[in-house]
């Protein structure tokens, strides 16, 4: 049985990733707030967050806000048999156990008889800011969820949370405020239960939602080409591949089928990603691919009733498409567009866009979208019926795009092991354990 209970775990469990949004609003001048702060964050990011710690509280707290996090963004623990943080734990992967978060044949029960998996909290480190700011401006309602799933699954939970918070103030109303993933979670409660939202939430505000979906996701069924060759680096036994084919989410994530897609740019793909055997030199799972489907065609027939709100990362070097290759050893291959505009790095700003949706931009990369002043500022502005700041066409790019890094791939791997071993992990180098959020 692997020991996963190492010292960054307990630091982890200690410090902010343990901590909910009220003791966190409630306590911002003591010290022990004061030393977690400079522990976990750069001076810049530190500063910036003091300054929301020092606001005074909004008169719009009466305002109820649901934050979703993007996948990966929710702590998952096994809680019975291997009692250990699973994720976020850079020891799972040192020691080669990525795949103990693997989903079953089902797709909805841990293929591991070792470990029971469950949601256990928000992953701070990313969403701390976002988690200040809304606590000052509004009641917050947290909703960490098992990412793995598919997203029917967590729009369900979705729905049954919302329900039990209504029960002592029936009349009570809610605005969504998602990153990623989880807005697509949200427009399928929209879509599952719309009468139900038509009487429980107000607004939806999103925060780098892939509303097309992101083409990135089909390099994750390629062991050549992957978002993340860091993990599997880390260690030989880090299954990529049979992970990210076990999970649901992944394939949810993927542009929806050609004729539901209605972005103005042509079809990321030359070939039928809903056809399991039409996919070149990849195994994947046909039952997931029906699913997908099946949530990109209730999403579209949804019509919901309440301003929707989309802030999008835009001029960053993004995957847009992705072709088949005559290389037989990769199969397909990524195409990055690096003009303007383009995406955030992971979201392509063609799935920004929906006809129902106002969409604002800025220059920023999808993981740092959450904590950007901009972008928070415009969520206050927005739950108090403002009109956001930000602009509603792409802004020209600031800087020269670039998505080549100067070490390669093997120096990369040996510095972050390093860091791991030494306990000298950043914040930057825990945001490169995530896929996209």
């Amino acid at each position: 049985m692997p020991d996963l209970s190492n010292t960054f775990v307990q630091w982890l469990l200690s410090q902010a990733e343990g901590l909910p949004a009220e003791l966190l609003r409630e306590i911002p001048g003591s010290p022990a707030m004061d030393r977690l702060i400079s522990a976990e964050f750069a001076s810049r990011e530190s500063a910036h967050l003091r300054a929301i710690l020092d606001m005074p509280e909004g008169a719009d707290r009466q305002a109820c806000t649901i934050l979703i996090p993007g996948i990966m963004g929710s702590l998952l623990a096994s809680t019975r048999g291997i009692s250990s943080v699973l994720w976020l734990n850079p020891s799972l992967l040192m020691g080669g156990y990525l795949n103990l978060l693997d989903l079953d044949e089902g797709g909805e029960s841990d293929a591991s008889p070792d470990v029971d998996i469950v949601p256990i909290g928000i992953e701070k480190m990313t969403y701390l800011r976002m988690i200040q700011t809304l606590a000052r401006h509004s009641r917050l309602y947290e909703f960490p969820y098992d990412w793995r799933k598919s997203i029917f699954t967590t729009a369900q939970q979705l729905h049954d949370a919302i329900e039990r918070w209504s029960v002592a103030s029936p009349a009570r109303r809610y605005t969504f405020v998602c990153h990623s993933m989880g807005g697509l979670v949200a427009r399928a409660y929209l879509a599952l239960y719309p009468e139900e939202a038509e009487q429980r939430i107000e607004r939806l505000i999103m925060v780098g939602v892939p509303l097309q979906g992101a083409a990135i996701a089909a390099l994750t069924f390629n062991p050549r080409l992957h978002p993340f060759l860091l993990v599997a680096n880390l260690h030989e036994h880090n299954d990529l591949v049979r992970f990210s084919r076990s999970l649901p989410s992944v394939y949810q994530l993927l542009p929806p089928p050609e004729d539901l897609f209605s972005a103005a740019a042509a079809y990321p793909f030359d070939w039928d990603v809903y056809d399991a055997t039409a996919w070149p030199a990849t195994p994947v799972r046909q039952d997931f691919l029906d699913s997908a489907r099946t949530l990109h065609e209730a999403i579209a027939g949804s019509d919901p009733q309440l301003p929707m709100v989309n802030f999008a990362g835009c001029n960053r070097p993004t995957v847009t498409a992705v072709r088949r290759s005559a290389d037989p050893d990769t199969a397909y291959e990524p195409s990055y567009d690096e003009s303007e505009g383009s995406g955030d790095e992971q979201v392509p700003i063609w799935s920004a866009r929906a006809s129902n949706v106002i969409t604002y931009y800025l220059e920023e990369n999808h993981n740092a979208l959450v904590s950007n002043d901009n972008v928070l500022a415009d969520i206050v502005a927005v739950l108090r019926g403002e009109t956001p700041a930000l602009p509603t066409a792409p802004p020209p790019a600031r800087a020269a795009l670039s998505r080549h890094g100067s070490l390669s791939l093997l120096q990369q791997v040996s510095e972050f092991r390093e860091r791991i071993e030494n306990g000298t992990l950043s914040r930057v180098d825990l945001d490169r354990l995530f896929f996209w959020r």
